[in-house]
């Protein structure tokens, strides 16, 4: 999701950029850089990722002004590259995007708020949660991390999109959403389904791409 500039007040602008830059400022410093400089790779999957992101949200839904809806691709991103790197790639793309269709940098914290840090935090979550139950069935981490981790976010950025939209004032969208929330089921499994499907894609095919799957555990003997 991304929210006009000027429909957000000036202390939630401020508020979210300080989040924004503090989050990105940690994530930058414990980064590990060194990885990336001694895998070329690495690098490409950067890149890539904020090629991606900012691909799928062009492809978004502006049905109301000031207001763009899209589907994420976190839950990969982060699947890819960790969380860390995923909030950095994710504040990028959410510059370019805005940059990209005209808007003021104004509503990039917001957005950066709804559509990279609240997804990607919980996607994280969800590999913890089947790391944690330690059982080396792949099926459980292509469809518990993709398809249930991609629409877990997705429900994440709902839920902090509505939170949003009542601090900037907008009572009248987040009503008509609730009244309307059969909807979000026609988002969750798009969403489940196009990260699932690239999880699925890049863990059979390039498992060694994936930094959080691991090989050990999941294909060893």
């Amino acid at each position: 999701m991304f929210l006009a500039g000027e429909l957000v007040p000036a202390w939630l602008i401020f508020t979210s950029s300080l989040v924004m830059l503090a989050a990105c400022g940690l994530c930058a410093w414990y980064a590990p850089w060194t990885s990336v400089r001694l895998v070329p790779t690495r690098q490409h999957l950067l890149l890539g990722g904020i090629c991606g992101c900012v691909v799928i949200w062009l492809m978004s839904v502006h049905i109301i002004d000031n207001l763009w809806l899209h589907f994420l691709g976190i839950t990969a991103l982060v699947t890819l590259v960790g969380l860390r790197f995923a909030l950095l790639v994710g504040a990028v793309a959410t510059l370019l995007f805005a940059l990209l269709i005209k808007q003021s940098v104004a509503g990039v914290p917001t957005g950066w708020l709804a559509t990279v840090a609240a997804p990607a935090i919980v996607s994280r979550l969800v590999v913890y949660k089947v790391r944690a139950l330690r059982s080396n069935n792949l099926f459980l981490y292509l469809l518990g991390v993709g398809f249930a981790g991609g629409m877990l976010a997705m429900l994440a950025t709902v839920v902090t999109a509505l939170a949003l939209l009542l601090l900037c004032g907008q009572q009248a969208w987040v009503t008509e959403a609730m009244q309307n929330w059969p909807l979000l089921l026609l988002i969750l499994f798009p969403e489940g389904f196009i990260n699932g499907m690239t999880v699925t894609t890049l863990t059979v095919f390039f498992p060694h791409l994936v930094k959080t799957f691991d090989e050990d555990h999941y294909l060893g003997e």
